[in-house]
C-alpha cells in the first residue's frame, strides 16, 4: 500500500514551493512532498493525497475572500479530516485585513498553526516537524484504540 503525502505544499510562488522543498528534505529526507502551484486540480489532489500536513499560503487563488474554499474543504471532508494546516502569511495581520476582521479570525481559528512568509529555515523545519511527529504519535494511539477493541464482546461471571 502507498504511503500518502507527508507534506503538501500549496503556493502559487514556484520559487517559495522550492525554498519550502529544500528546507524540509534538509531536515528529513524521506519526506514525501507534494507541491500545487495550479488551481485545477488542486482539490483532487488534496483528496487524492490526504496528506497529513498542508503548507497553505494564503494568496493561493482557491482560498476566497469569505474565507470558504480549500481550507474549509480540508478541515470538513471526511477524507482528510486528520490533515493539518498551517497558513502562510505575507504578514501577521494579512487575513484580517484582506477579508475583514470576522472572516480573518475564522479562517485563522480554522487553521491548526500560522506562519510569515519571513520565516527561517529552522522555524519551518521546527513547527513541521512538530506537527508530523504529534500526528504521528495521535495516529499510533487511534491505530492501538481500534485493534484494542473486539469485535464482540462477552462477560461472563464466574462462579
Amino acid at each position: 500500500m502507498e504511503r500518502h503525502t507527508d507534506v503538501m505544499i500549496i503556493d502559487t510562488d514556484r520559487s517559495r514551493v522550492k525554498s519550502l522543498r529544500r528546507i524540509l528534505t534538509e531536515a528529513k529526507p524521506d519526506l514525501r512532498i507534494d507541491e500545487v502551484t495550479r488551481v485545477d486540480g488542486c482539490r483532487d489532489a488534496v483528496l487524492q493525497k490526504r496528506p497529513s500536513l498542508v503548507l497553505l499560503h494564503t494568496t493561493f487563488p482557491y482560498l476566497e475572500e469569505d474565507g470558504t474554499g480549500l481550507l474549509e474543504l480540508i478541515q470538513e471532508d471526511f477524507r482528510t479530516t486528520r490533515t493539518s494546516v498551517i497558513l502562510v502569511l505575507p504578514m501577521p495581520s494579512y487575513l484580517v485585513y484582506r477579508s475583514g476582521y470576522q472572516e480573518g479570525i475564522e479562517i485563522l481559528d480554522m487553521a491548526d498553526d500560522l506562519i510569515t512568509t519571513d520565516y527561517t529555515s529552522d522555524m519551518i523545519q521546527n513547527m513541521v516537524m512538530t506537527v508530523l511527529e504529534q500526528k504521528a504519535a495521535l495516529e499510533a494511539e487511534w491505530e492501538a484504540e481500534v485493534q484494542g477493541v473486539p469485535e464482540y464482546a462477552f462477560v461472563t461471571k464466574q462462579v
